[in-house]
């Protein structure tokens, strides 16, 4: 829940009156609608409930709260309770930089596979790459291996139809997800921008790669993105075998089941390990709770890579909080390099709260920045490929692995100081001063960015 309003009873009896909305709440129930349909009449009647307040001479409140430190073991508790997964002990983690190690760990994992392979994915180009997926997959499918491949039927749209009928030919269960359909126009716009590969029930892959070439090499020039991923192995596994088995199931109506898939798992390592699915057509956003609270908790540092940074007032809000308790908050984002001057200028025009209160934003310089890490006071990190915007918030289906272990913490600060040292600080002077065609492009953006 992104926001709460305070009980007021000073409020006006024309708030208070219950008929018409039970009327209107009636009336959703029996009607038809699909999901989305009546997640959206939802917030506009939410809308319409806040400017009645405004109209009626009351103003919302948000709750609030002291910070509950994240060095204290409640704070685990509590961001279960609000998440609903579990946090696990006993993994063994390797954190994977760029696509010269995250392709040749998932290449090879694929070809030893044995019993099963499940792969969702939102980017699936032409190239090199994907030519190596595509007969990687296919040759593990002719063995007998059940290979499962679902693609996102936006982002992998430009992939090539012959890697398809490969993967076909070779055995391969292919499927879209969500298609685009006359009938179910506004579904299009709710996308699975998950990555997770499963190799055998027992080894987990998550990031932020795509399969393109753009991801190949090591951030060496502005052709060659950078990104973070992991892979894993212990319990944690099956929360991402189910985040694939989810998405597959609304895709084909069928389930993948049984300990081919599912295989008892043991401990193995001494990371304690988080896996977080959301899917907010669902109206379920657990990676925004994850933010939120390791926002309000942090003590020390809190250090955040994101492709596309566009926080909402309520993450503004608990950014400068953080800085306020004397949180070092440091955010790298894309420069010049990136995939969508639109959202670009649209970040940019967010920044200038944030830099006036003290929170440090940095633009990656070689390359385009696309890695979703998150860490907190050497202790709490994230890895997946949630960004730090609407669309991963509110729109898409995602998947982060967020890991409770002082070496993989310590691990992801290494590589943050790494990054920065890349990147260009950005001060509040140089922002004021930004150029009026900047200005106008954030400005004509910001009207449409809850759909971006």
């Amino acid at each position: 829940m992104r926001s709460a309003i305070a009980p007021d009873h000073s409020t006006p009896y024309c708030v208070k009156k219950p008929k018409i909305a039970k009327i209107v709440v009636k009336m959703i129930y029996q009607s038809h609608l699909t999901q989305h349909f009546y997640n959206s009449i939802k917030r506009i009647l939410f809308l319409v409930l806040m400017l009645a307040l405004v109209a009626c001479g009351a103003t919302p409140k948000r709750l609030g709260q002291e910070p509950f430190p994240l060095s204290h073991p409640a704070f685990f508790d509590t961001l279960e309770a609000y998440t609903g997964a579990p946090i696990l002990s006993g993994h063994h983690v390797r954190v994977l930089l760029d696509g010269d190690e995250t392709f040749a760990a998932m290449l090879k994992a694929i070809r030893e596979a044995e019993k099963s392979i499940t792969f969702v994915t939102y980017v699936y180009w032409k190239g090199e790459i994907a030519d190596a997926f595509a007969d990687a997959l296919a040759e593990r499918a002719r063995n007998g291996v059940p290979v499962y491949l679902l693609l996102d039927s936006q982002g992998a749209k430009s992939m090539e139809e012959k890697n398809v009928a490969k993967m076909k030919e070779g055995g391969v269960h292919f499927a879209w997800f969500r298609p685009l359909k006359w009938y179910k126009p506004f579904q299009y716009n709710y996308r699975t921008h998950r990555k997770v590969l499963v190799i055998d029930g027992r080894i987990g892959f998550t990031g932020g790669i795509g399969i393109g070439d753009e991801w190949l090499g090591h951030a060496q020039d502005k052709d060659h993105w950078r990104d973070t991923c992991v892979v894993v192995e212990g319990p944690v596994v099956h929360y991402m075998q189910a985040a694939f088995a989810e998405n597959w199931m609304e895709a084909t109506r069928t389930m993948i089941v049984g300990d081919l898939y599912f295989p008892p798992l043991q401990e193995i390592g001494p990371v304690k390990a988080q896996g977080l699915r959301s899917s907010p057509m669902e109206s379920s956003s657990e990676v925004y709770m994850l933010y939120l609270l390791t926002i309000a908790s942090s003590e020390r540092t809190l250090y955040i890579t994101t492709a596309y940074f566009l926080p909402d007032g309520l993450l503004q809000d608990r950014l400068i909080e953080a800085v306020q308790r004397g949180v070092d908050v440091r955010v790298i984002v894309p420069g010049k390099y990136n995939d969508n001057y639109l959202l670009y200028q649209l970040a940019r025009n967010g920044y200038g709260r944030l830099l006036k209160a003290g929170v440090k934003i940095y633009e990656y310089q070689p390359t385009f920045m696309h890695a979703k890490t998150m860490v907190a006071d050497g202790v709490w990190g994230s890895i997946g490929s949630t960004n730090f915007d609407n669309r991963s918030f509110s729109l898409n289906d995602e998947f982060n692995l967020n890991f409770h272990s002082r070496a993989v913490a310590r691990h992801l600060e290494e590589i943050f100081l790494e990054d920065l040292a890349r990147s260009r600080p950005i001060s509040y002077e140089e922002w004021r001063k930004r150029p009026y065609r900047e200005r106008f492009v954030g400005w004509l953006g910001d009207w449409i960015k809850s759909l971006l």
